[in-house]
């Protein structure tokens, strides 16, 4: 429901988007902490659009097996 508010007040515009939080994995991979609502509106309808990312912290352990928003996408 939230992604529908986004899409259709937003579309695909990343004007003035708030950067997504981030922590990021002892082998460099970025996992989303606050944002993954937005991260998948401009996946979705922006496919290789950059959006502004904030990486608050660094965690200790390897984080490539996790799911990625792009695995979701239908």
């Amino acid at each position: 429901m939230k992604l529908h508010r986004q899409i259709a007040r937003f579309g695909s515009s990343n004007a003035g988007m708030p950067p997504i939080w981030v922590y990021e994995g002892s082998d460099g991979v970025l996992i989303i902490f606050n944002g993954v609502t937005r991260a998948t509106r401009i996946a979705k309808l922006a496919p290789g659009k950059l959006v502004p990312v904030e990486v608050i912290g660094k965690w200790r352990r390897p984080c490539a097996g996790y799911t990625k928003i792009g695995d979701l996408l239908s």
